[in-house]
């Protein structure tokens, strides 16, 4: 049995639509990567240290942190969906060491992923509200 788990900070005043969108998103991303692995994804709103931009991925612990304060959900499932798709590279064996800030094979491949996710995820549920929370 596999542990996956979701966190959100409370201070995000997330909905229980939204949550319910986003757990399915997850699902959706872990099925369609694979992802395999346990893992934490942690919807935070507050960036720590402030060198976080919208997210990171603890290569190695599986574990996501994506900055959801003040942001759209769509924004937030994109990065979750970017952050994932690290998760996928480092559990294939395809991070040997540190992944560029930009550019670069592991950005290039997470940046165009998490796009196609979340349009996929749209047509393949039929429901596209998530844009417009």
């Amino acid at each position: 049995m596999s542990t996956r788990k979701l966190f959100i900070a409370d201070s995000l005043g997330l909905d229980d639509r939204k949550v319910g969108i986003m757990s399915d998103f997850i699902v959706y991303c872990t099925e369609k990567l694979p992802v395999r692995c346990d893992f934490e994804i942690h919807l935070i709103a507050d960036r720590g240290d402030g060198k976080m931009t919208t997210g990171v991925y603890i290569v190695g612990d599986h574990v996501v942190k994506v900055y959801a304060k003040s942001r759209a959900l769509a924004d937030v499932m994109r990065s979750v969906a970017h952050e994932m798709t690290h998760m996928m590279q480092d559990e294939s064996g395809m991070i040997t060491g540190p992944i560029q800030d930009a550019g670069g094979f592991h950005e290039d491949q997470a940046n165009a992923k998490a796009g196609e996710l979340l349009k996929t995820f749209a047509r393949d549920t039929g429901d596209r509200s998530f844009y417009d929370l």
